[in-house]
């Protein structure tokens, strides 16, 4: 199991916090995540066989999230 870790700054709320989590949650491999909708963090534990990091940021931006590393 690897951890990605991940800042979402347009994420301002509860909302937004349980999509990104639905969304990232929604990727094959996706083994837990842990969205703080006020520090604007996102940790994602993924099985790296089934899903490459690269993955799950692409998701996130594509759904109109700005995804920066940490």
């Amino acid at each position: 199991m690897k951890e990605l870790k991940i800042k979402v700054p347009s994420m301002h709320d509860e909302a937004s916090a349980k999509k990104i989590a639905s969304i990232i949650e929604g990727i094959r491999g996706i083994e837990d995540v842990n969205v703080d909708f006020q520090s604007g963090l996102v940790d994602v534990f993924y099985d790296e066989n089934q899903v490459l990091d690269e993955k799950i940021k692409y998701v996130v931006s594509k759904n109109g999230y700005e995804v920066r590393n940490v």
